[in-house]
């Protein structure tokens, strides 16, 4: 086997690590998602944190493997911030960018993020480049670990 190859097949180990779980979404069901919504007053500006994973939500530990962002309010670019912790007491664990079209759903954006331990509090909140007041629905694809 080439060096290049192996070096890579060792990359993909250390960054992706094998799992025996089960893949699910979050929030399961009908439900549309949960909103996000950016400060009212000045662009840039992330509003609050709100809950997308309950504490006792997901009782294996799991990891975050992608976000589906959708129903946007404004064409703009999206900063989103995930955290895990109390309200209030919020650890920011990941972000990402994402540029939107005034359109009803975006792609399903691949996130790479730590194992987060079982019965944890999941949280995010956004932000946007341009606009004030600017919401989108967010779900979670994660696989239990």
């Amino acid at each position: 086997m080439p060096g290049s190859m192996m070096l890579a097949r060792r990359i993909k180990d250390a960054v992706i690590p094998a799992t025996t779980g089960t893949m699910a979404v979050h929030p399961t069901g009908a439900t549309n998602g949960i909103q996000l919504t950016s400060d009212g007053s000045s662009a840039g500006t992330a509003g609050s944190y709100v809950e997308v994973v309950a504490a006792d939500g997901i009782t294996s530990e799991f990891r975050i493997t992608s976000v589906m962002l959708d129903s946007f309010s404004a064409a703009t670019r999206l900063h989103v911030t995930v955290a895990t912790g109390a309200s209030s007491s919020e650890v920011e664990i990941g972000t990402f960018v994402v540029g939107v079209g005034a359109t009803a759903t975006a792609p399903t954006i691949p996130v790479s993020m730590a194992n987060i331990p079982a019965n944890t509090r999941v949280a995010m909140k956004v932000s946007a480049q341009s606009g004030t007041g600017v919401t989108t629905r967010v779900n979670i694809n994660y696989v239990t670990v």
